[in-house]
């Protein structure tokens, strides 16, 4: 006896499970041992599931197929079930069908076996099915049927294959029994006299079994090769699935699926679909009716995932292509535990209810009953220490919905929806989002509505200061003294502003004085003296000369003070760091006593002493990295960090990790190993990701005249609409910016400070477009969400000088100038005044004084005769008048300043009794 005829691990061969929605049975040869479930996928409320173990009474059989029945027609209360199977007795190749009775409430069964074909009938294929009324039994193989009443274990039909099928050599590889007639798959002659195998479909009438009607169900024109049709090879496999009259079978040799229809007592090919997903090994070895309108096809290794290593897709019955998958199991929200080692799946069943059972290669049994609308059937005990594994009905996870009865995962809410996944009820459908407003950020999969102006992005760098036009002291003092501006407050600060002022007061002083003067009042004459020799003492610019200079002074006080208030305001605006407020002592209130430079130099250069600590500074300092995810439901306890190192190596990194349930958002902390490194942030769980924010920050330190910075940057990423892929890549460049600070005082040392400024790219974000050329499907097939942060450093790095602009001995000297020419000014005011104005006024004076003169002489010469004919005293009186006016006209023309006690004498000198005209009124005229 070869070994390879008896396999007794291989789960694969024949039909080793069977499942109803009361029961499920599967065979391990290895074990000798039926696993039997019954009532497989009852919750617990209506009591549980009941787990027989049915040891074989013989360690001389081989199980080549089991079909279930379910409970017996003849139990009154629900006690007894049924299972048939078809076998070998190992030592003499002899053929038989039992029949087994399970109690549910002790599991002792019955078993009643009838052989049916002679010893030595080896047989590599031997199928057995039930009939969808659970009466009659069918066993089919290469050379022989039968058909077995159940309950009354009796062979009712047994027949040779040349009765059955028109095909000599027909060779069955699978059955689905209906209630009236069956399909088999299997290869057989499609020409008898070249002996070609075909793949065949054929249509059983289960009243008589015989003459079957067969159907080609491939094209193909590739030679079989007899040895594999015959004898087992799982390549050969082919899977049967009635649902109605439509039939559903798979050729895993060509990954194809063809859709066959019963009419009458024939069969005809509606439909094939051959598919080809990469890598994988295996397309259609199983295949199922998920429902009416949705199929169920085993793939194995369509790509590597966590959990298995073989997957269920299931398609809409119309729509099977590469990319159209509904959903697969296992997938991210119905994962496998690790208990199982990431099984392959030898075979499962789905039955009329819409459960699902599956066996997997080490012989491990998952039940997974039909989950109603809001619900999912999930794996909730990963630990049990069993070959059976049961799902449970859980709600929806935040994020998701979920508004039709199925075995597959629940979809992600669409964009402006949301579950929070804190309700008590089933989510049919998604809740709008509230908030409308353009911070709202609900994308794909959201749990909540969140403003994004509470997560702004942020940053410490800005650009350094430029220096102004003006860096000149004597400029500054020019524009900031001398200018008059229409702003108000500017007017009230402005120096030439009051000294306008000032030189207005005095004008008013010095009219003050010449009307003083001409009153003639000996009272104000004795204070206009004192005044007079008072501004004399004051007089800057005429050296004490003029007492019209020291009003004159009071001015330049004005303007020399306003100069200095100036200087000393401006020097103090140094450093730029160190300024608080504006310059409220200038219009610009931005100005600075700073000029600025800003370049790049390499690292590789080397540093001055005083430099040098700063660097060591930036480069011990210790980046901590926090990554906020924002509107997700990922908990901490399903986040890891990591360093990657060379190749696939890693270590593992220390974090905190907080969830706040109301924002969505959970947030990860942890240091950076180092300034050009890759962190690692895994997110392990069915969940999405709406945004990121990523942010640096830095302890700062202060080491005499050197300053580290606190570091403190943050990075917002999120993309409309739509959902963070599941891998992320997001460099981040880091350069040192310096900035040398020269004192103001020669003698104090210069102040180094410097930060790192992170420069965060623009990265893509969405997997939109990956799932809409490869299926949306695979949304829910990875539970692993990755965020990598690569890191590293500049070789250069920003120098930014700061010096100011006068320092203090030279704000002294250049004021000491500023001073000096405020004096000058008005010095040179005066010599204008002296050499310009006051001789075209004396000039005017003259030519006045001269045409009155003129016109007086003229009028005593014409005066009427009768009074000329006056006496000789009043001629004489005329003329001494005359001779009078003209010595004072002459005084007055040679000079001007003459005093009154000079104009008295000649008055006096010329005093006559007799003069009829008033000399004053002569004086006045002259």
């Amino acid at each position: 006896m070869s070994s390879c005829q008896y396999d007794p691990t291989d789960l694969i061969q024949g039909i080793k499970m069977s499942v109803r929605d009361d029961m499920f049975v599967s065979v391990s040869n290895a074990f000798s041992n039926f696993a039997v479930l019954i009532h497989p996928f009852q919750n617990a409320s209506s009591g549980g599931q009941i787990r027989c173990n049915l040891r074989y009474n013989t360690t001389d059989r081989f199980v080549h197929s089991v079909a279930v029945v379910g409970i017996s027609k003849y139990s009154t209360n629900g006690d007894q079930f049924v299972l048939v199977f078809a076998a070998e007795t190992m030592s003499t190749m002899t053929p038989y069908v039992c029949i087994g009775k399970i109690s549910k409430s002790t599991c002792i069964n019955q078993l009643r076996c009838t052989d049916v074909a002679p010893a030595g009938s080896h047989q590599e294929y031997f199928l057995i099915g039930v009939d969808s009324n659970g009466t009659f039994a069918y066993g089919f193989s290469s050379s022989f049927a039968f058909k077995l009443d159940i309950y009354a274990n009796i062979i009712v039909l047994n027949l040779t294959a040349n009765d059955i099928w028109p095909s000599q050599r027909f060779i069955p590889h699978a059955i689905d029994v209906a209630d009236t007639w069956a399909v088999i798959a299997g290869y057989g002659y499609s020409d008898e006299v070249k002996k070609d195998y075909a793949t065949l479909g054929c249509l059983i009438n289960l009243s008589v079994l015989k003459n079957a009607s067969c159907i080609n169900l491939t094209s193909e024109t590739t030679y079989l090769i007899p040895a594999n049709v015959v004898s087992y090879n799982e390549l050969y496999e082919l899977s049967v699935s009635i649902r109605g009259r439509n039939i559903l079978v798979g050729v895993r040799r060509l990954s194809s699926l063809v859709y066959l229809k019963q009419q009458n007592l024939s069969l005809s090919v509606t439909n094939s679909y051959q598919l080809s997903y990469p890598d994988a090994t295996s397309f259609g070895r199983v295949v199922q009716w998920a429902d009416d309108t949705s199929i169920a096809v085993l793939v194995e290794n369509p790509y590597e995932t966590p959990w298995s290593t073989s997957e269920i897709f299931v398609y809409g019955k119309s729509s099977v292509t590469l990319t159209t998958p509904v959903f697969t199991f296992p997938n991210s929200q119905q994962i496998l535990s690790s208990r199982l080692s990431s099984p392959s799946f030898s075979r499962f069943g789905i039955t009329n209810g819409g459960n699902l059972a599956i066996l997997t290669d080490k012989g491990d049994i998952l039940v997974v009953p039909v989950a109603p609308a809001g619900y999912i059937s999930a794996w909730v005990d990963t630990t049990a220490l069993t070959f059976v594994f049961y799902f449970q009905q859980k709600l929806c996870i935040g994020g998701t919905y979920k508004n039709h009865s199925s075995l597959g995962s629940c979809q992600i809410c669409p964009p402006r929806t949301m579950n929070p996944g804190t309700l008590l009820s089933e989510a049919l459908q998604c809740m709008p989002c509230s908030n409308s407003s353009s911070t709202s950020l609900c994308p794909l999969a959201s749990l909540a509505d969140v403003d994004s102006s509470k997560v702004p992005s942020y940053s410490q760098a800005v650009a350094y200061p430029e220096t102004s036009d003006t860096t000149d002291m004597e400029d500054l003092l020019v524009v900031n003294v001398f200018q008059i501006n229409s702003d108000s407050r500017c007017l009230v600060i402005s120096p030439i502003f009051w000294t306008m002022i000032t030189i207005g007061i005095c004008i008013s002083i010095l009219v003050l004085m010449t009307v003083t003067k001409h009153c003639g009042c000996e009272k104000f004459t004795k204070y206009r003296k004192k005044a007079k020799e008072i501004f004399k003492h004051t007089d800057i610019i005429g050296e004490g000369e003029m007492w019209a200079g020291g009003l004159a002074t009071l001015s330049i006080f004005v303007l020399v003070g306003f100069s200095y208030w100036f200087s000393v305001s401006f020097i103090r605006r140094y450093p730029i760091e160190e300024i608080i407020g504006p310059a409220t002592f200038a219009c610009d209130q931005s100005l600075v006593n700073a000029q600025f430079t800003s370049g790049l130099e390499l690292l590789a250069i080397p540093k001055s002493e005083e430099a040098q600590p700063l660097f060591d500074l930036l480069d011990a300092q210790t980046f901590y990295l926090t990554v906020e995810l924002i509107n997700t439901g990922f908990p901490c306890n399903s986040i890891t960090a990591q360093e990657n190192l060379v190749g696939s190596k890693y270590v593992s990194l220390a974090m905190n990790c907080s969830r706040s349930i109301p924002d969505a958002t959970t947030s990860v902390t942890l240091p950076f190993p180092g300034h050009e490194t890759t962190v690692q942030v895994n997110m392990t769980g069915p969940y999405w990701i709406g945004a990121i924010r990523l942010c640096t920050r830095g302890n700062g330190q202060i080491n005499a005249s050197v300053a580290l910075l606190a570091l403190d940057f943050c990075q917002f990423y999120t993309t409309p609409n739509e959902a963070i892929g599941r891998t992320t890549n997001i460099p981040i460049s880091f350069v040192k910016s310096v900035n040398m600070t020269h004192a103001l005082s020669e003698a104090d040392p210069n102040r180094y400070s410097g930060i790192w400024i992170p420069t965060f790219s623009t990265v893509a974000l969405s997997d939109e477009q990956y799932y809409n050329e490869f299926g949306n499907y695979l949304r829910y097939t990875s539970s692993l969400t990755v965020i990598q942060i690569v890191i590293d450093e500049r070789p250069f790095y920003i120098k930014n000088i700061e010096q100011p602009i006068v320092r203090t001995a030279e704000l002294v000297f250049k004021g000491l100038l500023f001073t000096s020419l405020c004096i000058e000014l008005f010095a040179f005011a005066f010599l204008i005044i002296k050499l310009l104005i006051l001789p075209v006024i004396r000039w005017t004076q003259y030519l006045r004084r001269a045409l009155c003169w003129k016109n007086w002489k003229s009028d005593i010469l014409n005066l009427p005769s009768e009074t000329k004919s006056n006496s000789s005293s009043s001629i004489g009186s005329q003329k001494l008048m005359l001779k009078m006016a003209t010595e004072l006209t002459m005084v007055n023309e040679a000079d001007t300043s003459i005093s009154d006690r000079h104009q008295e004498c000649i008055q006096k000198k010329y005093s006559i009794s007799n003069i009829e005209l008033d000399s004053s009124k002569l004086v006045s005229r002259l």
